[in-house]
């Protein structure tokens, strides 16, 4: 099939559990980097799944003529002058890191530990520093690959935080930026890299896995190039999302046609379970609500979009009221809304 200027192939059945589903949204359009033609998504049947997933989907050869123009090939906004805001800001941060991960901190005084519990007066800014890290533990020394690296800002972080760091991305230009930084980033797709077997101590990605179009073959390479005791970890967007509730066709976490399929908590434990990972858990978080619902609102107000632009102060200031109320909601009563993001932790 032809979908406009992107090959497509019929995908009747979910790519988690194999159900039928029926069609959420007909028509959409990429209103963030112009990526052609107009995509159905559908939404699977079974009620232990939910997955969502485009009907037609690209071919994997065209994949690449989805991302010219993607913000990979961006090299990174230059870093913020040292305030005392931000000094704090990165002071409660790594207190808190070392108080929840065992991350060395920048300080060892009963200030900075008092600076670390601060974190928990703010629930989904502490889920975004949780993610900062991966939700891993401290391994100074360990072995890290990041799948989907782009131009490696969290490499760099993760290897400030002590890791061995090796990156991956089959976006060239984001390839380029990651390698003219000094970071060991290789290009292409897992499968295709020759790494040993039991190589690493942790695979790492974040909003990769909903961009892959064989999920199985995919997730058995991360598990294979893992050590034995390694770990996984997988943040990708929330099916269930509150957000995604609110705003619909709009919701900024769809991201049409580059999202294949997004997943919920369960369908994503189900297809780790298929794999053969033991000891699978997820969950799901607010980082990155905030910028979310910014984005969110702007698309579904037929504004133009773009990412790292300027946002009226009072629209931060409500959205980060909104954040702060959803979070302490979620703590007080679990399973009343979801979190923007679901977090994958599994074991070989």
């Amino acid at each position: 099939m032809q979908n406009d200027q992107i090959k497509t192939k019929i995908c009747l059945f979910c790519p988690v559990c194999g159900s039928r589903g029926g069609i959420l949204y007909s028509g959409l359009e990429d209103l963030l980097f112009d990526a052609p033609g107009a995509w159905n998504m559908k939404k699977c049947n079974s009620p232990v799944c939910g997955t969502l997933w485009l009907d037609p989907m690209p071919v994997e050869d065209e994949l690449p003529k989805l991302y010219k123009g993607y913000y990979t090939h961006q090299s990174g906004s230059a870093p913020l002058s040292e305030g005392y805001l931000l000094a704090l800001f990165h002071r409660v941060q790594a207190a808190y890191l070392h108080f929840r991960y065992g991350y060395e901190p920048l300080a060892t005084s009963w200030v900075d530990k008092l600076l670390g519990l601060a974190a928990y007066l703010y629930p989904a800014w502490k889920d975004t520093v949780e993610a900062s890290v991966f939700h891993l533990q401290a391994k100074p020394g360990g072995r890290l690959l990041e799948i989907g690296c782009g131009s490696g800002a969290v490499l760099q972080l993760m290897q400030q935080k002590g890791w061995c760091v090796t990156g991956l991305d089959f976006d060239e230009g984001a390839v380029h930026n990651a390698r003219s930084k000094g970071l060991d980033v290789h290009f292409g797709q897992l499968s295709e890299q020759g790494f040993a077997d039991q190589t690493f101590d942790a695979v790492v990605m974040s909003h990769v896995i909903e961009h892959v179009p064989s999920l199985v073959e995919f997730l058995s390479e991360c598990r294979r190039v893992l050590k034995d005791e390694g770990v996984l970890v997988a943040l990708t967007p929330n099916a269930d999302s509150s957000l995604h509730i609110k705003y619909g066709r709009y919701w900024r976490g769809l991201e049409i046609p580059r999202h294949l399929q997004i997943f919920t908590s369960q369908s994503l434990a189900n297809i780790a379970g298929r794999v053969g990972f033991s000891m699978v858990e997820t969950s799901t978080a607010m980082n990155g609500f905030v910028y979310q619902d910014l984005s969110s609102r702007e698309l579904a107000a037929g504004e133009n979009h773009v990412m790292g632009g300027t946002v009226s102060p009072v629209r931060r200031i409500l959205s980060h009221m909104k954040a702060f109320v959803l979070g302490w909601r979620r703590l007080l009563f679990p399973g009343h809304c979801g979190g923007e993001e679901v977090v994958l932790v599994c074991r070989r």
